[in-house]
C-alpha cells in the first residue's frame, strides 16, 4: 500500500502533517469506458481525471457567533429627579 504525507491547513485544528495511504486503482471509467489508472485513498473511483465532474470550491465556514443582547433606554412619564 502507498503512503504519502500531506499538508493540512484547516481552521479548526493546527496546521501539522499526516500520513495517508492511498491505492492506484485500474478501472473502466464510467462516462468514456476508458481503462485507465488512478491514485486515491478512498474507494475505488468512478471517472478518470478528464471526465471527473467538477467538485464545488471548499468554503471556509463562517463563525456562528450569536448576537448579543443590546441595552434598551426605555421613556417613563415619571421623573426621578
Amino acid at each position: 500500500m502507498a503512503s504519502k504525507f500531506i499538508d493540512v491547513r484547516e481552521y479548526t485544528v493546527r496546521a501539522h502533517k499526516r500520513q495517508i495511504h492511498t491505492r492506484v486503482f485500474q478501472f473502466v471509467c464510467k462516462e468514456c469506458n476508458d481503462l485507465t489508472k488512478r491514485e486515491t485513498f478512498g474507494p475505488r473511483p468512478l471517472y478518470c481525471e478528464r471526465c471527473r465532474p467538477p467538485q464545488p470550491p471548499k468554503k471556509s465556514q463562517p463563525a456562528s457567533h450569536k448576537a448579543k443582547p443590546r441595552a434598551m433606554s426605555y421613556k417613563s412619564d415619571i421623573d426621578l429627579n
